[in-house]
């Protein structure tokens, strides 16, 4: 990694300093754990009471690998997991840099590169550590076990991306992904070590209690819920969130009108899933080939993988702010194709483009935040849902930097 040594130490200082902070103070990672607790003690991990009052929503065999830090004190366990979670930042960087040929960048190149990423991708990173959540360790496992698959390493490739799918489901879109680039052992492989790990606790708890959890998990996930089909509270970023508000009557923290029309909930509910089925569909526009086609680009692989790690926090309900961790590979692409292209971007842009860009920009930049910015106005954000507002505009941005020469080769 090409940054100054200097920089290098204040980042280790400040996230240590951040580190300790966020792990003083009980924060999501203390559910986990508590499922954890719980499951061992034969125990109902998806019944209440929860630790903080916040519903598990993770799978059997999460708690049971969380089981041995349930008898830590909360700080230890918080400060192990943030620990993880640092180094897997750097793990993931060191995965995305593969995909792009810098050798024609000079060194102030590549230190702008990271830093412009970072500055995009530091507020998700914050907002991830601080409330000490899993999805630094999702992208992880989804980048770790694509690039597993890639150099023909199917079992752990697809063993890892398994895992990452038992715990939390984000990760699946990329199975799918696997099939429509040919790679058909390792979407199968995958399919194989869910099934393992869907089962695999009933060693310990035994095949009847196991199955009641797992049952239990399903129903508590399915997505015909009530609670996912509109989310009116804020936090919440997802499509499930952003539309409804706008379409129909809703109750958030703040009193003001935020919907300009009243529709009723069967016609929002349409709304919403047509809205969901064109962006699922626009992947198709980023494949940009017949199915079973596999492109020799890793350019192109990583700039149409970028595409669905920006699309899939946005389809699934209930995704708070952390969860857009998962378009921090958008970011370096971007950033990437930015300082790679400027001298032709500098001449095409124009300066309300520039501002436009700008102010897009500044949506995912540490400026947004609720001790700089102020409670109230944070809080404004959160109602008005721009931060998925802001997540949508980056879709026509990506497309407008593909990356054409390698699209022209591949074709």
């Amino acid at each position: 990694m090409v940054i100054n040594k200097y920089f290098k130490v204040f980042l280790i200082i400040a996230g240590i300093f951040y580190a300790y902070t966020s792990a003083r103070n009980a924060h999501d990672f203390e559910v986990f754990v508590d499922a954890g607790g719980k499951i061992i003690q034969g125990k109902n991990i998806y019944a209440p009471p929860f630790a903080q009052g916040l519903q598990y929503y993770y799978s059997p065999l999460f708690a049971l690998l969380l089981a041995p830090l349930s008898g830590l004190p909360i700080i230890i366990s918080q400060l192990l997991w943030l620990t993880v979670s640092y180094f897997l930042l750097y793990r993931i960087w060191q995965l995305v840099a593969v995909y792009f040929d810098v050798t024609q960048f000079s060194k102030k190149q590549l230190q702008l590169w990271f830093i412009i990423s970072l500055l995009l991708s530091i507020r998700f990173i914050l907002v991830d550590v601080g409330y000490v959540q899993m999805t630094i360790f999702m992208l992880w496992a989804t980048l770790e076990s694509i690039q597993l698959i890639n150099r023909g390493r199917n079992i752990p490739g697809a063993a890892l991306l398994a895992l990452a799918i038992n715990i939390k489901l984000l990760p699946l879109a990329f199975v799918f992904y696997l099939v429509y680039r040919n790679k058909l052992k390792a979407a199968s492989f995958t399919c194989v070590f869910y099934l393992i790990y869907l089962f695999i606790p009933a060693l310990y708890l035994g095949w009847q209690r196991n199955l009641d959890l797992v049952h239990n998990w399903f129903t508590l996930l399915n997505p015909g819920n009530k609670e996912w089909t509109v989310e009116a509270e804020d936090g919440p970023s997802s499509l499930v969130a952003l539309i409804p508000v706008y379409l129909m009557a809703t109750t958030g923290v703040l009193s003001f009108k935020r919907n300009f029309l009243n529709l009723p909930f069967q016609q929002v509910s349409l709304i919403l899933n047509i809205v969901r089925l064109c962006v699922v569909l626009l992947t198709l526009a980023f494949l940009r080939t017949w199915p079973f086609k596999a492109v020799k680009s890793t350019l192109r692989q990583f700039w149409e993988m970028s595409y669905i790690f920006i699309a899939v926090p946005l389809l699934y309900p209930h995704q708070q702010q952390y969860a857009f961790v998962y378009i921090i590979p958008a970011f370096v692409y971007l950033s990437y194709y930015f300082i790679k292209n400027w001298e032709v971007v500098k001449q095409k842009m124009s300066i309300p483009l520039w501002i436009i860009l700008f102010i897009i920009g500044v949506n995912f930049s540490p400026i947004i935040g609720r001790d700089v910015i102020s409670s109230h106005a944070f809080e404004v954000l959160l109602y008005l849902r721009i931060l998925p507002i802001a997540v949508l505009m980056l879709i026509p941005i990506l497309w407008i930097c593909r990356p054409k020469d390698e699209l022209a080769a591949d074709q």
